[in-house]
């Protein structure tokens, strides 16, 4: 229903906006609840035995989903009453600037928006032309102009076209407010919820679908485009920092997946944004399986059953890699392990998750761990569980200080050792998402001196490493190459921190085969021939065959009992104890070989 002028003109922006804070004090007081439970009521329980504890952790765990739910719920309702508001005074503040040039102009207006325009009369009091009434209209006034009409007359019809602009103009802001107001109503009547502790897999489902509505709802109030998207982590904290907190809360309801995946934020509205895009996901992914095992396989032969075998094992897999994040989250207390952060997901293609243990804005050493071939969301449950034990045996070295150890699963990794590993690309093609990552880290941290920083790169991950510093900058203090193929470069010096501190850890030819298998392919040979797209290039134009395990590479070889390609991680081994120190920046009790 099209609002008259006067319910137009008369709206009380303040007073609709108070409509909205209840909904933002609730949203706020179940996000407390939620972390107060997470971080300070359930660690304690976890790793308890006995029915009570058990039941009483179950019935916490369901009262923090719940209370992640109420937060998504009670955010849209508030972004979209904002957004309401702030559109309908646009189209007030239209309305009135027609209004007051109406009066100037000693034109008239009703309730419907008609401008009615005065008689023009003479000096003896005859009427030269008849007044008249202006319709709103959508289309162009088309003026019709007498071609003997006197001046007056050209007055006169100039007139009657300010008073069909006039109308026009105050169609213009009736109907926006009419669509506004229908278009919030219909994302206000779809958010429904239904009784009970209990988030069904289908109301996350329904949340993701809420968090559209309201964003299509709220386009004229709040622009996605606004986000930073390919910046610098400083130039999208700076944004961040520039915005209300009205904004800020909006941006977190409708746009999650964009505003956790901004380097240079706060970890903590990163975690906050990224958690609820995994509970929706989760959601969504759910059903898909449910409905793709109702519809069974293909009756259509052996390949057709393959397919659906396919499609089968990459939702079990979104779904794996989901539940290891969860299961992280769960194990916050146990053995002094703190709380989680989640800096990144996305459950497309290969996956990405970015898990932090401990908080690293405000650690003294960070660690960012970089998986190599086969890493994806699907198999990230044992690169979570390296970084939960490393920080463990880490942060029992020097109790006085805080550690971070990140997992960082932000690349497309080679998924085939033959076929993809060998292939310098996926290093190059990650660099600029690890350099943005590290460099966020530090712009979170508050500049280059707030934390010691240690690249740790695993197999094809020290590859990506080296494309980094080839690339751009390293924002880190020491890099840990650990079992490596290659790092693109000759010589540790070339790798942006010293040699000094390159660190690398290799196992026997016979116990790793994987930098011999790299150092039996060069970047580009003598004649010219490249070669290095059919293998790990350890540098491009340079033919000295070294890999950072070499003494020749010139970095620092640590001492290491790694039996296999694999366990330079295990718990409490001389490999794990040795990265720890360097972790620790304790470089001076680093065992070397």
């Amino acid at each position: 229903m099209t609002p008259t002028v006067s319910q137009l003109r008369e709206l009380d922006p303040p007073a609709l906006l108070s409509l909205a804070v209840p909904w933002n004090r609730a949203a706020r007081e179940v996000a407390d609840a939620k972390e107060l439970i997470d971080r300070q009521m359930l660690p304690p329980l976890r790793g308890q035995r006995g029915e009570t504890a058990t039941a009483s952790e179950t019935q916490l765990a369901l009262v923090a989903e719940n209370c992640e739910y109420a937060r998504i719920q009670c955010g849209l309702v508030e972004t979209a009453l904002n957004g309401l508001v702030e559109e309908l005074s646009e189209a007030k503040s239209r309305l009135q600037a027609a209004l007051d040039e109406a009066a100037e102009y000693g034109f008239t207006v009703d309730e419907d928006g008609a401008v009615t325009y005065p008689a023009v009369t003479g000096d003896d009091g005859s009427v030269l032309r008849d007044g008249g009434t202006a319709l709103r209209s959508d289309g162009l006034f088309e003026r019709m102009l007498d071609s003997s009409a006197a001046v007056i007359g050209e007055y006169v019809d100039s007139h009657r076209a300010a008073a069909q602009d006039l109308a026009n103009r105050i169609g213009r802001a009736l109907r926006s407010a009419e669509e506004v107001d229908a278009e919030y109503h219909r994302a206000l009547s779809e958010l429904d919820t239904v009784p009970g502790l209990e988030v069904t897999s289908d109301m996350w489902v329904d949340a993701g679908a809420d968090t559209a509505r309201v964003g299509e709802a709220a386009l004229g109030a709040l622009s996605p485009w606004d986000i930073p998207g390919g910046g610098s982590p400083e130039r999208n904290r700076e944004w961040w920092d520039g915005l209300s907190e009205r904004d800020r809360d909006a941006y977190l309801a409708l746009h999650p997946e964009r505003i956790g995946a901004l380097d240079g934020l706060p970890a903590e509205i990163r975690d906050m944004a990224n958690r609820g895009v995994l509970q929706m996901e989760q959601g969504r992914v759910t059903e898909e399986l449910a409905a793709h095992r109702a519809n069974g396989p293909e009756e259509s032969g052996f390949f057709g059953y393959q397919s659906w075998l396919a499609e089968e094992e990459r939702l079990l897999g979104q779904l794996r890699g989901m539940e290891a994040i969860e299961s992280r989250f769960a194990q916050t207390g146990i053995d002094g392990l703190p709380d989680a952060y989640l800096l990144g997901f996305d459950a497309e293609g290969n996956g990405r998750a970015i898990i932090a243990n401990g908080n690293p804005d405000t650690a003294d050493h960070t660690a960012v761990y970089v998986p190599g071939t086969g890493s994806r969301l699907a198999g990230a449950e044992g690169d979570i569980n390296r970084m939960s034990d490393m920080w463990r045996t880490s942060a029992r070295m020097v109790p006085d200080q805080s550690v971070s150890t990140i997992t960082w699963i932000g690349y497309d990794a080679p998924q085939e050792i033959v076929t993809e590993a060998s292939r310098r690309d996926y290093a190059y093609e990650g660099a600029p998402q690890l350099g943005s990552f590290t460099e966020g880290l530090e712009v979170a941290q508050g500049g280059p001196d707030a934390s010691h920083t240690t690249l740790l790169g695993h197999s094809y991950g020290s590859t990506v490493i080296g494309a980094v510093a080839k690339e751009g900058s390293v924002t880190a203090d020491d890099i840990i190459a650990v079992g490596s193929p290659g790092m693109l470069v000759p010589y540790a010096s070339d790798l942006d921190v010293g040699a000094d501190h390159v660190w690398s850890l290799a196992a026997g030819a016979t116990e790793d085969v994987v930098p011999n298998a790299g150092r039996m392919f060069l970047g580009e040979n003598d004649v010219g021939l490249d070669i290095g797209r059919f293998g790990i290039p350890h540098f491009d134009t340079d033919v000295v065959p070294n890999v950072p395990s070499d003494r020749e590479f010139g970095g620092h070889l640590v001492a290491n009992d790694s039996t296999d390609h694999s366990a330079y991680f295990d718990h409490n081994s001389l490999s794990q104890r040795n990265q720890a120190r360097i972790i620790m920046g304790l470089h001076g009790e680093v065992g070397l070989e």
